[in-house]
C-alpha cells in the first residue's frame, strides 16, 4: 500500500524542504539541545533555540534568542529579541530586542535597547535599558538608567537607577532616590495595581521572536507525529483521505457531518457525565473527540498536500512528502490573524467528518456481511 522508503523520514532533508516552503521573514532556526556553549568569536546567523542544564551565549546571535535551563549565561551580542527561562539566569552584553527573562534569581547588566520583562524571586539590575523596564519579583536591587517608565511589583526594592519616565512601584518596602526620577513616583502598596495601569502595555510585538520559535517547534513535532500516524495506520490514512479529496461533494459532506457532531456531542457527552455508568463512556468519546481535533488534522493536512501533488501531476507512494507539504500550509496560514482561526476550526471539522464517515462505512459493511 505504501513504498516506505527511507528517504522520506530523512529529518535534514524535511528541515530543508520546511525552509524552503515558509516565508522569507522567518529566519532558519539553530536548534540545539543539552549543555551548550558559544564562544566569544563564534557567530550563530540564525535564531538559536537552546534547551539544556547549562547554557552559556558569550558569542553573536544574529536573531532570536530562546533558551530554557537550569544555569543560563547570556553575555554576547543578540541582535533580537532574547526569551530566557532558567534557574539561574545572567544577561549581559548587548541585546538589540527586547528582553523577557523568567527565573529563580536574575542578574542583568550590560546594554538592552529594547522593552525588558523581569519575573523572578531575586532580581539584581544594572544596565543602560533604552525603553520600558517591568518587574515582578521578590527582591529587587536595581541601578543604571532605563530611558522610559519602571513598574515594579515587589516585596523588597532598592534602586539608585536614572530613570527618564515615571517609576510605579507596587510594594510598600522600597528605597528610591526621587532626584533620578525625572517623572512621577507613584506607590502603591498594592502589587496588582502595577500592571492594571493604563500605561501598561505589554504587545504582540514583544513575543514575535517567542511565537516563531513556537511554530518551528510545532511544526516539526507534529510532523513526526503524523508520519507515525501515517506509518501505523496506513489504511486508515488512505480512507480518511478519500473521504475529503475524492470530490468538492466529498469534501462538503465531510465539512456539514463535522459540523454536526462537533456541536451536538457536547450535550449528550455532558449528560452522560451526570451518570455514573455513563460517565466511562462520556470520557472515552470526549478523548477521542479531542484527539481527532487535535492531531487527526494531521490526516487532513496529509491529504491536502496529496491534492496538491495530484494536481501538479508527481507521483508519491507513500504519504509523507504530502505531510510536509501540508503541514507546510497550515504553519503560513496560521501566521494569518484573522484567517488562522477560522482555517483551524474548518480542519478539525472536516477531518471529523471524514473519520465519521469512515466509521460508518465500516459498520455498514460489517452489517452487510452479517
Amino acid at each position: 500500500m505504501f513504498n516506505l522508503k527511507g528517504k522520506y523520514l530523512l529529518l535534514p532533508l524535511l528541515t530543508l524542504i520546511l525552509v524552503a516552503l515558509l516565508p522569507s521573514s522567518i529566519h532558519a532556526a539553530k536548534i540545539e539541545t543539552g549543555n551548550y556553549s558559544l564562544d566569544k568569536q563564534s557567530i550563530v546567523e540564525d535564531d538559536l533555540y537552546v534547551s539544556g542544564d547549562n547554557i552559556t551565549i558569550s558569542g553573536v546571535v544574529d536573531g532570536d534568542v530562546i533558551a530554557t535551563g537550569q544555569n543560563i549565561i547570556v553575555d554576547g551580542t543578540v541582535t533580537g529579541d532574547i526569551y530566557i527561562f532558567g534557574n539561574t539566569v545572567t544577561v549581559g552584553g548587548n541585546v538589540y530586542g527586547s528582553t523577557i527573562v523568567m527565573g529563580s534569581t536574575v542578574s542583568i547588566s550590560g546594554t538592552l535597547r529594547e522593552n525588558v520583562y523581569v519575573l523572578s524571586m531575586i532580581t539584581d539590575i544594572n544596565a543602560n535599558m533604552g525603553k520600558d523596564l517591568t518587574v515582578a519579583t521578590g527582591t529587587l536591587n536595581l541601578s543604571g538608567t532605563v530611558t522610559d517608565d519602571i513598574r515594579v511589583a515587589t516585596g523588597q526594592a532598592t534602586s539608585d537607577a536614572t530613570v527618564g519616565g515615571d517609576f510605579l512601584i507596587g510594594g510598600d518596602n522600597y528605597t528610591v532616590d526621587e532626584n533620578d526620577v525625572y517623572g512621577e513616583l507613584i506607590t502603591t502598596p498594592r502589587t496588582n495595581d502595577v500592571f492594571n495601569s493604563d500605561d501598561f502595555k505589554f504587545t504582540k510585538s514583544d513575543l514575535l521572536g517567542f511565537n516563531i520559535g513556537l511554530t518551528i517547534v510545532s511544526f516539526i513535532g507534529m510532523y513526526i507525529v503524523g508520519a507515525i500516524l501515517i506509518y501505523s495506520a496506513p489504511v486508515k490514512t488512505l480512507q480518511i483521505e478519500k473521504k475529503i479529496i475524492t470530490s468538492w461533494e466529498d469534501l462538503l459532506k465531510s465539512y456539514a457531518i463535522g459540523l454536526v457532531v462537533l456541536f451536538t456531542l457536547p450535550l449528550p457527552i455532558f449528560l452522560l457525565l451526570l451518570t455514573l455508568v455513563g460517565a466511562p463512556l462520556a470520557l472515552l468519546i470526549l478523548g477521542l473527540l479531542v484527539f481527532i481535533t487535535i492531531f487527526g488534522t494531521i490526516w487532513a493536512e496529509s491529504a491536502m498536500g496529496h491534492k496538491i501533488l495530484q494536481l501538479t501531476k508527481h507521483k508519491e507512494n507513500g504519504r509523507f512528502l504530502s505531510l510536509l507539504i501540508g503541514r507546510a500550509i497550515s504553519v503560513i496560514v496560521r501566521l494569518i490573524p484573522l484567517i488562522s482561526s477560522i482555517y483551524s476550526l474548518s480542519l478539525a471539522v472536516i477531518t471529523l467528518g471524514a473519520v465519521v464517515r469512515v466509521k460508518y462505512d465500516a459498520f455498514a459493511e460489517a452489517k452487510k456481511k452479517k
